[in-house]
């Protein structure tokens, strides 16, 4: 059994500005270890760590003492048998694999810039929430992360008006965080009491209910002509191009290959399910049928490797990434004109061509195995959350009852 404990080391004589040794004491078995960390006067060491003062100075300085017992910990669970001498040399030696602070703000950047399995749009991802706990509660360290801590933001964040699938995602980030600098990393202490789980805040799988557009609204989409601008015309056909290749992402479009054809279909995965840790991701099928042909003349490019020829061979990812954000802008922006002119009772975006899909086959009487099969999805769950939320015009037709 080892305890730390930051004290101040009063053994030896006080300097010429009355400044004793402040020391990580280590007990371990039987043996004690005092390991040197700062100068402090006894007036000092009372103001930080007995009164616990809590102001930004003092706060800041406790919490790296807590980095240094971290440390403490983490070498005793790798040194056996135990070794005075190799205690102090790996103590004092700078640890490079592992980041030196439990301010959540480190452990985020940490693994933004280390960890090598992320795309580069999911590291964005992290540092926005990076951001926005820092924001939240500057210098928020893990020991703050707790259950009652994750209510309070949860809370907070709702009042604010923050969608809720937009604070499980946050969550499900810090989760990530924690349990990689707890289970790989091993520097997060192990008396920490873990916030997540059954017995502590659950993280919920929120499927936001949303009204689609009609089948009506959607073949006047697919007829309309009364374009003002040549970029109104591309930015409609691609979203039929979308809607007619099983609703996929803008993303999937923009990285399509001719090669990508195979006999009479398109044959991918998508982007998305890139670097899932799932290990039944699927192949999207998409039968090119007279329409999809016809859509694919009109807006391909064939002196290039991909259908609508925005990307060159060897693009980098944050090339990929800026070439779509950019694309999806102008191409929304002449969508909400045509949503405009239409009248439509949901604004027109590229992301509406997925939700449009499966709607068009739910209404004409396809099982959800199929759907989901025919949208990628790894399992029927995920399918039968998905039209679920596409249920809710229903609502209106069943209410019409009343008198």
């Amino acid at each position: 059994m080892a305890t730390f404990k930051c004290v101040l080391d009063k053994r030896n004589k006080k300097n010429k500005k009355d400044e004793y040794n402040l020391t990580i004491r280590c007990c371990i078995r039987n043996d004690v270890v005092y390991l040197n960390i700062a100068k402090m006067t006894e007036k000092q060491y009372h103001h930080v760590f007995l009164k616990k003062s809590t102001d930004e100075q003092s706060i800041k300085f406790r919490e790296s003492c807590n980095t240094y017992i971290t440390k403490c910990e983490r070498i005793i669970s790798e040194l056996k048998p135990f070794d005075r001498k190799k205690l102090r040399m790996m103590f004092y030696e700078k640890d490079k694999n592992v980041p030196q602070s439990l301010l959540i703000k480190d452990l985020f950047q940490y693994y933004i810039d280390n960890y090598d399995e992320i795309k580069l749009s999911t590291r964005n991802h992290y540092r926005a929430t990076m951001n926005v706990l820092e924001s939240y509660q500057p210098g928020l360290t893990v020991q703050e992360v707790t259950v009652e801590f994750l209510k309070k933001f949860e809370k907070k964040k709702i009042e604010n008006g923050c969608s809720r699938s937009t604070i499980d995602s946050y969550n499900r980030n810090l989760r990530r965080i924690i349990n990689y600098f707890t289970n790989e990393k091993k520097v997060i202490p192990l008396q920490y009491e873990y916030p997540f789980g059954r017995s502590g805040y659950s993280i919920k799988n929120f499927f936001p209910k949303k009204i689609v557009l009609s089948n009506d609204e959607i073949k006047s989409i697919v007829e309309y002509k009364d374009f003002d601008t040549p970029a109104e015309e591309y930015a409609r056909d691609i979203w039929l191009f979308l809607y007619r290749t099983n609703g996929i992402n803008f993303a999937d479009l923009l990285r399509m290959r001719w090669d990508n054809i195979k006999g009479n279909c398109f044959i991918f995965f998508r982007v998305k399910t890139e670097t899932t840790r799932k290990n039944n991701i699927k192949e999207i099928v998409v039968p090119i049928n007279p329409k999809l042909q016809e859509i694919v003349a009109k807006v391909g490019v064939t002196d290039s490797p991909f259908i609508i020829g925005k990307l060159e061979e060897g693009y980098s990812e944050s090339t990929f990434n800026n070439k779509s954000r950019s694309m999806r802008k102008k191409i929304n922006k002449n969508l909400t004109t045509i949503s405009n002119k239409l009248n439509l009772s949901v604004p027109l975006k590229l992301k509406t061509a997925r939700d449009s899909y499966a709607s068009t086959l739910k209404r004409a009487g396809i099982s959800k195995d199929i759907i989901g099969e025919m949208l990628g999805h790894s399992n029927s769950v995920v399918t039968e959350h998905y039209l679920d939320s596409l249920d809710i015009e229903d609502t209106f037709i069943i209410n019409d009852v009343l008198f």
